[in-house]
């Protein structure tokens, strides 16, 4: 037993100080042109570390790269793919013995990514090792090694992020900035926390994000979320629950289910990141959602309110250089019950114009002036950033609107042509009834920007026309009774 001892304690002191020696003569800087060369050889792109390597290597293995920068590749502006000041992660030990890589969380300093797709259509995401563009083929993504699965992650902390998206075939730019992240322990094929804050900006357009909730990732590229919140200004999309997979051209985003404004979302996006502008196609509906604070999120103000039903399928291009919503098609139908048209009244309208022709004073405008209905219903067919409807149609105890008309969404326009009949009386509403108009067409139009529509009614026209057919029907009805005494008379 004493030479065992003696054996087990010649081979520990003997690890001992081969670790020793490694640690003080093993300086990682000295392979720093070595380590850059590789990292050139397998992406076809410059990569350069600055500032001193650091690391360590028992009871954990640590490293520390500094900055690091690696290159958009030929074709491409001096701008780096990918940068940052610092790039840490250790790395435990013993578990390697075990066949388990165990990395500790990740630390990435102010990491910089530059998205650029060039005059020629190509992204600088797209190049392979020799400098080419990379087929994606029909098969998607190549699936991660067999060794991946056994990886596990202590964290990823990233602060002071940024992306940038520069598409010169459109002059187009998208930047997110700053950008933090935090990443729970992962372990493939396991949740983990997720929280992602970033500040985007387009043009003259921003929004402040959060996304924040459970995130699993698997051994095919592919992420799923749950019980995730996403916020962007005013808009919120609570519980979450979808798959986010690796395509031949892009990502699918399915199944998708969220709780959208009090109501439930469902649906099915394609985003091509690898085609021309970037298309992305979707087929959603939305059950039960809060039309007031769903259109104040988008538009900045309400003009319809109500619960509402919605389905539309289409798509858009994210990439063209225009407004996304400018090459928008897509066909849906609405419908919309127990809500009000914000900023017109069509029955003070109405009274308004009949005061105007007969010679009275008409009732003045309230500060928020509305049509309250029972249902709001119709199709829209959208045609590069114009919706039509012909088929609109809204009911109220005292109103009956049907028409068509188109929106522009890019310039937020409207052209409406309504014919607007009376069922209800409006006496004891400020106005005298309008007997005179009941069961007659009345013919509306709405024109101008969403904020402020202007709107006209031809009452005198009506009641001309109304008046005419009453006497006809009135010369028929004492015609037909001369007719009837006739025959009586005959007979």
């Amino acid at each position: 037993m004493r030479w065992l001892f003696i054996a087990f304690g010649g081979i520990a002191g003997l690890l001992l100080a081969a670790i020793a020696a490694v640690v003080l003569l093993f300086d990682p800087n000295d392979y720093r042109d070595q380590l850059a060369a590789a990292v050139e050889s397998e992406t076809g792109r410059t990569f350069t570390l600055s500032g001193d390597i650091g690391w360590s290597l028992f009871p954990r293995l640590s490293i520390d790269l500094g900055a690091v920068r690696l290159g958009s590749g030929t074709g491409f502006p001096d701008r780096p793919l990918v940068s940052a000041e610092g790039l840490g992660a250790g790395l435990a030990v013993m578990p390697l013995f075990a066949g388990h890589i165990e990395l500790e969380t990740l630390e990435l300093r102010r990491p910089t990514i530059n998205l650029i797709r060039n005059a020629e259509g190509v992204g600088n995401w797209q190049l392979d090792r020799n400098g080419g563009q990379t087929a994606t083929g029909s098969g998607g993504m190549t699936p991660p090694p067999e060794w991946l699965a056994g990886l596990s992650l202590g964290g990823i902390d990233l602060s002071d992020g940024r992306i940038r998206y520069e598409d010169q075939t459109t002059g187009d730019v998208l930047t997110a900035d700053p950008i933090n992240l935090d990443l729970g322990a992962v372990t493939i094929g396991q949740a983990t926390s997720l929280t992602l804050e970033a500040l985007i900006r387009r043009g003259d357009a921003q929004w402040d994000a959060r996304l924040a909730g459970d995130v699993t990732i698997r051994r095919d590229g592919s992420l799923s979320l749950r019980d995730t919140t996403l916020t962007a200004n005013e808009l919120e999309i609570s519980e979450i629950s979808t798959d986010i997979s690796p395509t031949a051209s892009g990502w699918r985003i399915h199944p998708l289910s969220a709780v959208f404004y009090d109501g439930d979302y469902s649906g099915d996006i394609r985003l091509q990141t690898e085609a021309q502008n970037m298309p992305l196609r979707f087929d959603e509906s939305l059950n039960g959602v809060a039309m007031g604070p769903l259109l104040a999120a988008f538009t900045g103000f309400e003009r319809v309110t109500g619960e509402a039903g919605m389905a539309a399928s289409g798509a858009l291009a994210l990439s063209s250089g225009n407004p996304p919503l400018a090459s928008l098609t897509a066909d849906g139908e609405f419908s919309i019950r127990d809500g009000a048209l914000r900023g017109i009244n069509i029955a003070r309208i109405i009274r308004q114009a009949l005061a105007r022709l007969e010679g009275r004073t008409p009732p003045p405008d309230t500060a928020t002036p509305e049509t309250d209905f029972t249902s709001f219903t119709g199709s829209v067919s959208v045609r590069d950033g114009v919706a039509s409807s012909d088929d609109i149609s809204l009911d109220s105890p005292l109103l009956r609107v049907r028409g068509s008309g188109q929106s522009d969404l890019v310039e937020q326009t409207l052209a409406l042509r309504l014919d607007v009949n009376i069922v209800g009386s409006i006496e004891g509403q400020g106005g005298k009834t309008l007997e005179s108009l009941r069961g007659v067409a009345i013919p509306l139009q709405i024109e101008g920007s969403w904020d402020q529509p202007r709107v006209s009614v031809d009452v005198a026209r009506v009641l001309q026309e109304s008046q005419g057919t009453r006497i006809r029907e009135r010369i028929e009805e004492e015609v037909d009774e001369l007719r009837n005494r006739l025959e009586g008379l005959m007979n």
